[in-house]
């Protein structure tokens, strides 16, 4: 079984002595932008804290910050036209792979952080008869340390249903490219008889490696298997799905209160074995996500929460084994809201007030108080802060948990009669001290307070909230500019301890 390696990369120096090839129409292949370094730079450290703003960075001119993706050097920068590897501590380009004039169309990083995938269209006109082109992409691998090629091929790339588009956000999971692991690419299709396989393709050649379409382990084959979200950790596919009656085609048929199964598998990504499954007997409506998933970065384990109606089952669990690894329940009660999953602990919020709820609305202090707990529930640190100091936060929303602090994004919206946003501010709060600092960011990030994109979805076991990401040597906020001006998002700004 392969391990994860990301913190097995070699440590080497970064040389500052680059390779650049194709920047100009020709020199090389035309319309390609590709600097590549000649050593890898030293892999870093997720900040346990952070104390001010360290660098900014700025999307190069006539392109636009798409998404932004943790690598082990840093992170790297889905733009419009390819991808730029950025040093985490720094905020300076590594490297980038820039297609000049064209279209992205799909990007994502591996699990282990040590390969960056970019897609653009291959197709060059219609097909035969005048019918739809098959949806061919050239896609490009990228080792994520340099930037150098590490292979290419054109592939049929689908979209991927069932696909929630908040897991693409915080996996390595790509709207066309699909669930990727250290060496392979998963999809979801239809095989000959109607019925859906997930069919896994080796990275470097898209040659199809396995597929399978699981059934139940009671045998029932009355019900047919509808596979959910999914991710990879540790080289093991964590695979959500459904088993429901055949007779359900509709989305009217779904909402109906009936007996069905959700199941979560451990599926071997190089074999396509399956290792462990946890299957969950269910009466309600058919949920089109039947489990939250969430992976630690750093240690790959999995935290999971069955989503279905009248279901209260959740696991954090050993991607490799399925055993689990918790003693208590942290997602499923009621007793405060989980929205940060680390190494060996949990961390959770709950909303309270001075003097236990009495008196009047407007004599009432509201505190947020924060719980940092082992995976056994013991809590080993706790730190309550009001709700208006030192800014005045609303819920738990846009908040990141870090080994030795609580980091709360004030997108700072305005209390006028129109939206409009004041440049946007962290607020961190220390764990062993409880003193909070307040961080100007100098950008905008135009939301709702309460608008982290992660509504219906446990915080812990979602992807991080818009437009903030916990990177190798940095915690990054994504400007997110007017959006009745139509604007993109083009600037970074990193936060180091």
């Amino acid at each position: 079984m392969k391990k994860n390696r990301t913190s097995l990369l070699p440590v080497m120096l970064i040389v500052p002595l680059l390779v650049s090839c194709s920047v100009f129409p020709g020199w090389g292949e035309p319309g390609v932008d590709h600097v590549a370094l000649s050593e890898a730079p030293e892999s870093l450290e997720i900040p346990a804290n952070v104390s001010s703003v360290g660098w900014n960075w700025g999307a190069p001119d006539g392109t636009s910050i798409r998404h932004v993706s943790p690598m082990p050097y840093g992170l790297s920068v889905y733009i419009s036209d390819g991808v730029i590897g950025v040093g985490g501590e720094t905020g300076e380009e590594l490297w980038r792979y820039r297609r000049l004039g064209e279209n992205a169309t799909s990007m994502s990083v591996t699990p282990d952080g040590e390969t960056v995938v970019v897609s653009y269209s291959a197709n060059d006109g219609d097909a035969e008869g005048g019918e739809e082109p098959p949806p061919l992409h050239e896609v490009v691998l990228l080792d994520s340390s340099t930037g150098e090629i590490k292979g290419t091929h054109v592939a049929e790339l689908f979209g991927m249903p069932f696909i929630e588009e908040r897991v693409s956000s915080h996996t390595s999971v790509g709207e066309r490219i699909g669930v990727l692991s250290s060496g392979s690419r998963v999809i979801y299709r239809n095989n000959d008889d109607g019925e859906w396989e997930v069919v896994s393709f080796g990275l470097e050649n898209d040659e199809e490696l396995w597929s399978l379409s699981p059934t139940q382990s009671d045998g029932n084959e009355d019900r047919v298997f509808v596979p959910r979200d999914a991710v990879v950790s540790r080289d093991v596919l964590i695979l959500s799905s459904t088993f429901m009656d055949k007779s359900v085609v509709t989305s009217v048929d779904a909402d109906e209160p009936q007996d069905h199964m959700i199941a979560l598998f451990g599926i071997d990504t190089e074999t396509g074995s399956e290792l462990w499954r946890h299957e969950v007997e269910v009466h309600g409506p058919v949920s089109a996500n039947p489990f939250d998933v969430g992976v630690e970065q750093g240690s790959g384990m999995v935290a999971v929460s069955a989503t279905g109606y009248g279901s209260e089952e959740e696991f954090i669990l050993d991607p490799v084994s399925g055993e689990s690894l918790a003693g208590a329940d942290f997602f499923t009660g009621e007793d405060g809201t989980a929205f940060g999953i680390l190494e060996e602990a949990v961390v959770s919020v709950r909303g309270t007030s001075k003097g236990g709820g009495t008196g009047s609305l407007e004599e009432m202090e509201y505190e947020h108080e924060y719980s940092y707990s082992d995976l056994s529930g013991e809590v080993q640190h706790s730190v309550t802060v009001p709700a208006s100091e030192p800014l005045d936060r609303s819920d738990g929303s846009f908040t990141l948990a870090l080994e030795e602090s609580i980091a709360w994004l004030d997108v700072n919206e305005r209390n006028t009669d129109e939206l409009s946003w004041n440049p946007a501010q962290l607020v961190v709060t220390d764990w062993d001290s409880g003193e909070s600092r307040v961080i100007d960011l100098g950008v905008e990030v135009q939301r709702r307070p309460d608008d982290d994109g992660l509504r219906g979805v446990v915080p812990a076991l979602g992807p991080p909230p818009e437009s903030m990401l916990l990177a190798p040597g940095a915690l990054v906020i994504t400007e997110d500019p007017s959006k009745e001006e139509y604007e993109s998002p083009r600037r970074l700004v990193g936060l180091v301890p």
